[in-house]
């Protein structure tokens, strides 16, 4: 093992398909939520909405993140 030895690649875990739907679901609640109740600074429903999302966010890869993100844009949320 040299100095300039390569690094191998670690693989990427597989993007699980129901793990992306529950963010995508999740993630037009949390828009629906504050579309909802955008007067009100301190909702409730909101924020139960963001709790959730941010739960979930925590549980997943960042190429499920990425997936779900991509679309909901694509889907205009």
């Amino acid at each position: 093992m040299g100095l300039f030895s390569k690094k191998k690649p670690t693989p990427e875990p597989p993007v699980r398909r129901d793990q992306v739907l529950r963010l995508i679901k999740l993630g037009m609640e949390e828009t629906d939520a504050a579309d909802r109740d955008i007067d009100e600074i301190d909702s409730p429903l909101f924020n139960a909405a963001k709790a959730r999302m941010d739960a979930e966010l925590n549980r997943s890869t960042q190429a499920e993140i990425n997936a779900a993100y991509d679309a909901l844009k694509r889907h205009g949320y």
